[in-house]
């Protein structure tokens, strides 16, 4: 392999990336490795990323704090679902690229947040855990995070959506399109786009306003009891407190499992986690 990067390396040059040429797989998975330590500019904007599609590399710009933020509760809000219901599934953000494998060809995107189920990691071998080259798999939840000012803007994720994510042969069973920014007076502006399967095999697009989502499509619920919470998410970008984190506040509160005390929300959180949602999982494993 460090052979074969030696070879690309001579003839690929990184601060000049041709949009319009199309590249081999090996050579996309060779400037994605070397954008792991550097960083290009494309059009002015920082780039260390890219998305494969018919051979072109699909850049992926860098994002400011408030949008990865967002991304990061998404991620987190996703990420206690599972622990506390013992979904044992894989939570991914937009590092996390699958093959979508569109049409026919290998297509590698990646979600700024993806769900994929334990029935489906559990089966993956070496190759489709740590490479592109094993037989292409997908998640089932899957969230793109901006913020959507014009119909133009929108019809960009439409196709996301609609064409690639929901693609014919993938698993995707729900999208959201979280669009969340401020307006020109500074206001938090949000709203969130679905997507989901029609009855009649069609991939149907809904517009929710600015609410927590469920995940109920056709009368199954695609995230047995995930919600995402919205105000988390408004909490997170303003950096308010919904409750008391001080470490010298003397009012304590008891775990409802056991006869611990707690004065401090975080580590609460912490020792419930640890001691009731993953030790009982820990314990039926190896039984």
């Amino acid at each position: 392999m460090a052979n074969t990067f030696k070879v690309y390396c001579e003839k690929i040059d990184l601060e000049n990336i041709d949009l319009k040429k199309v590249y081999t797989f090996k050579e996309f998975e060779y400037i994605n490795d070397q954008l792991k330590t550097r960083t290009i500019q494309l059009d002015g904007k920082p780039v260390n990323l890219f998305e494969y599609k018919n051979g072109k590399l699909i850049p992926m710009p860098q994002v400011p704090i408030a949008r990865a933020t967002v991304v990061a509760e998404i991620v987190r809000q996703l990420g206690n679902w599972n622990i506390e219901t013992h979904q044992n599934g894989r939570i991914t953000s937009s590092q996390g690229g699958f093959d979508f494998n569109v049409g026919g060809a290998r297509t590698i995107l990646a979600p700024d947040v993806a769900f994929t189920p334990r029935q489906t990691t559990r089966s993956l071998n070496a190759l489709q855990n740590w490479t592109f080259q094993g037989q292409p798999f997908t998640p089932i939840f899957v969230v793109e995070v901006d913020f959507i000012q014009s119909e133009s803007e929108f019809q960009v994720f439409n196709d996301r959506f609609s064409n690639e994510f929901f693609a014919p042969g993938t698993s995707v069973e729900l999208g959201f399109l979280v669009s969340i920014g401020q307006d020109n007076n500074g206001q938090l502006q949000g709203n969130i786009h679905s997507w989901r399967w029609n009855e009649n095999n069609t991939v149907r697009h809904y517009e929710h306003g600015w609410r927590s989502m469920n995940t109920w499509v056709s009368g199954q619920e695609i995230l047995p009891g995930f919600e995402l919470d919205v105000e988390m998410i408004e909490e997170s970008i303003l950096q308010q407190d919904s409750g008391s984190s001080s470490s010298d506040d003397d009012t304590r509160f008891p775990c409802p499992k056991c006869t611990e005390t707690f004065t401090n929300n975080h580590r609460f959180t912490k020792h419930f986690r640890i001691e009731h949602a993953l030790k009982p999982r820990k314990q039926r494993v190896n039984q």
